[in-house]
């Protein structure tokens, strides 16, 4: 089995096994393969850039060595001048800000089990997963900077990763870089359909990696040990009862039972299958601050946190249709929805070429079901889903079924899908009319992507456990993405132009939504960032809708729009964003600005300050003003500290007045098991006395494997 030597032996081992590798392999595509290296390393070289969608200025060097038990990555970063960008020094905190390389590992072949490990010039580690956004399994890194390049070394434990069965495997792999000062993404696998927007590196991608055969797995590690986590906590304050109970409600808090312990656990059926189950579950305190001022068109969808929930979120939701062209896509089953809840018991994972999601959750008046299934060809190119969901609420019952398939051609660029839904129980009392019904033709290609396609939601569609940002509305919907990047002698980095429309009738004829988008974003190479842009939009909104109709009257929803930021994606970005024109009945002017500096070698300030005015057409005029300060504290590689204020004035707008203090400490120790001392919730309205020390004992495996 492989092992991690101290920092500068692992440069120097670097060095070495790179004279000594198998000739260099320039960027490759989907369609090449490779057997798995048994003794000397798998070395890759001749990066592209993702950004500009050429050759990478910036040579990078990545070599594998692969045994039974684990993966050994060494990369060379060779900088030509560039500064090195590494501010930050907690592990899992900062993630995108300062440079990076990783390698990227999909152990189904298919994209169902990606995952991502990457680290900084200063040894600093991350790591995501397709499957949970907890992802946190123990592996090692060490990081050199010498003379303006950097070196580093990842050892990553098999048993980290989910395994298919079978002693030989087919994997898909990629290596990736960062180079923050540049605002630039690097690939060693390149298609120009790979995404170099801002969420790089992304899942998807994984399908335009090469084959990794002969992969040899030991038979003990197919199936893991059962693991979970265990934690026991104590509070006090004249808050300590008041928690997050309401959904879709995230500034609204009640007094709840005190739950002084819990825990979850993860038994795995095969290496790639297992069984999650969670009691008592809390989550006191790792609620994020999603607070906003901004008025909504449509309802606000908000981000899950709940390990319960985060963890093979995909698999329960498997379809990855949408046919929404500015509100947020509409899901059968939306986290978000469940409040408080007392147990949990859910079956994710893969097999074969199919992944699976079955759940059961229970609360106070209610006890609902889940389920997903997936299944895909290798690279993607043909899938099809089901999923679905059964409420058994105090105030009735509802089922919700969904089907969908797709078709991705990844020669030519084309894509064909048909998604469709059926709500039944005791909120349809028509039958068929909590229906939907999607179908799209797409093409992407290096330089643009097209879309055109039809939507049908009906009038009592609205799932209980669900998102639905309309009902009662069907008609075409088209959109157009041009893109392209400067020539060597160009101030332009990249540029990209989006156009889209959609005209959506009720089942009275009349037209329910109607909305035309254009926008540009373009950076230059001076990482001045510019996205002018405008949404032309109206609403029909009845007294009494479906299927009476009386009382409607349409509102325009226009707000057209100017952003500039400057250095965004490195530690020191500056953004300000400038909204104006009609908006529901009043005149609606919002701006938004936002910058973080860091404070020596490990703490960090950011600032944000956004206004709102609203001008009533019948009169008078509201306004409403959000500050938001954030400090933190690198207290080590496994210690944090954090500070969060936040302030909110005046009336109109989105959130109610109020000021928030919130503290917070995280310690992670070498046995696994974490620490939390926080004082209040950065998700309350106003600063809750309430101070909350919480110890969890992980034990077996990495969280969220």
């Amino acid at each position: 089995m492989l092992t991690l030597h101290a920092a500068r032996g692992a440069a120097l081992a670097l060095a070495a096994m790179l004279a000594a590798a198998i000739p260099a392999l320039a960027s490759v595509d989907r369609n090449a393969s490779f057997a798995a290296p048994a003794g000397d390393a798998l070395t890759a070289t001749e990066f592209a850039d993702l950004t500009t969608r050429g050759p990478a200025p910036l040579t990078t060097t990545a070599a594998l060595q692969l045994d039974e038990h684990s993966i050994s990555v060494r990369f060379r970063a060779e900088q030509g001048g560039v500064p090195i960008t590494a501010t930050q020094t907690t592990n899992n905190v900062g993630f995108g800000v300062d440079d990076y390389v990783g390698v990227g590992i999909d152990t189904s072949g298919n994209g169902t089990q990606v995952y991502y490990f990457e680290i900084s010039p200063r040894g600093v580690r991350y790591q995501q997963s397709s499957e949970s956004s907890r992802f946190d399994p123990p592996w090692q890194g060490t990081a050199v900077i010498d003379q303006g390049n950097w070196t580093a070394t990842l050892l990553i434990p098999l048993r980290a990763l989910r395994l298919r069965s079978g002693h030989s495997q087919t994997w898909r792999i990629n290596f990736i870089r960062r180079v923050a000062a540049r605002g630039e993404d690097y690939s060693w696998a390149y298609s120009p359909l790979m995404d170099s927007s801002p969420a790089f590196p992304n899942v998807l991608d994984a399908r335009f990696w090469p084959a990794l055969r002969e992969v040899h797995v030991a038979a003990g590690l197919v199936r893991l040990a059962p693991h979970g986590e265990v934690y026991a906590l104590g509070s006090a304050g004249s808050d300590r009862s008041q928690f997050q109970v309401a959904p879709a409600a995230p500034d609204r808090f009640a007094r709840a039972p005190i739950r002084a312990y819990g825990g979850d656990l993860t038994y795995p059926l095969t290496g790639s299958l297992a069984m999650v189950a969670t009691l008592s579950p809390d989550f006191s305190n790792v609620e994020t601050d999603q607070q906003t001022i901004a008025p909504q068109e449509f309802p606000r969808a908000l981000s899950e946190y709940r390990p319960f929930f985060a963890q093979g979120a995909a698999f329960f939701n498997p379809n990855p249709l949408s046919f929404s062209l500015i509100a947020a896509p509409d899901q059968v089953f939306y986290s978000p929805n469940i409040g408080s809840f007392d147990r949990g018991l859910k079956l994710e994972g893969t097999f074969g070429m199919q992944s699976i999601g079955a759940m059961e959750i229970k609360g106070a008046g209610f006890d609902d079901e889940v389920y997903g299934f997936q299944h895909l060809v290798p690279g993607r190119s043909f899938q099809w889903c089901a999923d679905g969901v059964a409420a058994h609420h105090a105030n009735g019952n509802d089922t919700t079924t969904e089907g969908g398939i797709e078709w991705h051609n990844l020669s030519n660029g084309l894509i064909y899908g048909l998604d469709g839904a059926l709500e039944r129980g005791t909120f349809v009392t028509t039958p068929g009319a909590g229906h939907t019904l999607g179908a799209f033709v797409d093409v992407r290609r290096a330089n643009y992507e097209a879309n055109v396609g039809w939507k049908d939601v009906g009038p009592q569609f609205a799932p209980l456990d669900g998102y639905t940002s309309i009902n009662d509305a069907r008609g075409p919907v088209a959109y157009v993405n041009l893109l392209g990047n400067g020539s060597a002698r160009s101030v332009v980095k990249s540029w990209l132009i989006a156009l889209g429309a959609d005209r959506l009738r009720d089942g009275s004829g009349a037209v329910r939504e109607a909305d035309t988008t254009m926008s540009l974003d373009l950076t230059f190479k001076n990482l001045i960032h510019l996205t002018p842009g405008s949404i032309v939009s109206e609403l029909r909104g009845y007294a009494q809708g479906y299927p009476a109709y009386t009382g409607g009257q349409t509102k325009p929803f226009n707000q057209h729009n100017f952003g500039i930021g400057y250095r965004d994606g490195t530690p020191t970005p500056l953004d300000f964003n400038y909204i104006w024109g009609p908006f529901s009945n009043f005149y609606l002017q919002q701006f938004t600005s936002s910058t973080s500096r860091p404070l020596g070698r490990r703490a960090s300030i950011s600032f944000e300050y956004d206004g709102t005015l609203e001008r009533f057409t019948a009169g008078g005029r509201d306004g409403q003003w959000l500050r938001r300060v954030s400090l933190a504290e690198s207290l080590g590689p496994e210690e944090n500290l954090s500070l969060g204020l936040r302030s909110v004035s005046g009336s109109g707008g989105f959130a109610r007045p109020g000021v928030n203090l919130s503290v917070g400490y995280h310690r992670r120790f070498a046995n696994g098991g974490e620490l939390y001392v926080d004082y209040g919730t950065p998700a309350a309205v106003a600063t809750l006395n309430r101070l909350i020390v919480k110890y969890v004992l992980n034990f077996g495996g990495g969280t969220g494997t």
